[in-house]
């Protein structure tokens, strides 16, 4: 009879720390967001008590995702400047959900490629939120990033793109067609008028295509300003896409990218 019991509380423990746990990556999201939070904000929009979030955040402060200050919390240092930068970018907000939408498709312990870019830098800031991850990248800023968490990184070697702060040529693409890649997250420069995605570097293209070529889904991720502009080489078709992770599109637009296999907006 005593069985019962326990049974109930083990039940309502799990249920609880469920709850605790999408809490925390709601917060987390919040505070990717708006840089800092406060104690009482969050309580009253969680409908909690205000020792239920700081237990949040010590929670999180101690896996390393954020730093508590007084009466809130905020990013850790590390992470801050790589904020900043975010939020200069345009469509900063767009990205954001995009970035957040395709986080849904990653499977923990999987080995995932993120392309160098803006969204694909937004999605690399809520890898803490998976675990056990291999990530892959020719970025820079998102190895800096990724090396903050726990999870395993390969930092593609190769000659250094200074304005795309990016590795390509022999030595990176040699080093991706060793790897296989259970989905690459793509970014890009636009394809108005185009059968796919561009972009306005040679060397990136050809390390595009042997990603692509490695990997088992493939993902483009773009916010519709990319709909009217265009780079200088098409690395890949529509139709090689598994998933286009958007925001909204018109008519047109949908028209444009109808050979991708799916499209998902993120609202």
């Amino acid at each position: 009879m005593n069985f019962i019991p326990k049974i109930a509380k083990l039940l309502y423990d799990m249920v609880m720390s469920k709850k605790a746990e999408n809490r925390q990556n709601d917060i987390y999201s919040k505070i990717l967001s708006d840089g800092q939070v406060k104690v009482v904000d969050l309580a009253n929009l969680y409908h909690v008590s205000m020792e239920t979030i700081r237990t949040d955040l010590a929670t999180m402060a101690n896996q390393g995702l954020i730093k508590k200050v007084h009466g809130g919390a905020k990013l850790n240092e590390s992470y801050s400047e790589v904020s900043v930068e975010f939020k200069m970018t345009k469509n900063a907000n767009e990205k954001q959900k995009i970035a957040r939408k395709a986080l849904e498709y990653i499977e923990d312990g999987s080995t995932i490629f993120l392309d160098p870019g803006s969204t694909t830098l937004a999605l690399a800031k809520y890898l803490p939120l998976k675990k056990d991850l291999l990530v892959v990248t020719n970025s820079l800023k998102i190895a800096q990033v990724v090396s903050e968490t726990k999870h395993d990184l390969i930092f593609l070697g190769g000659k250094m793109l200074k304005k795309a702060k990016s590795t390509t040529g022999a030595f990176t693409n040699n080093h991706l067609d060793a790897l296989h890649i259970d989905c690459a997250f793509m970014g890009c420069d636009g394809f108005m008028n185009m059968e796919g995605p561009t972009t306005f570097a040679f060397e990136e293209m050809e390390v595009k295509q042997h990603v692509l070529k490695n990997s088992t889904k493939k993902y483009l991720l773009a916010d519709p300003s990319k709909f009217h502009e265009t780079g200088t080489y098409t690395f890949a078709k529509f139709s090689n896409f598994d998933i286009l992770f958007t925001t909204h599109l018109n008519n047109y637009e949908r028209r444009v990218v109808q050979d991708v296999q799916k499209v998902i907006m993120a609202l």
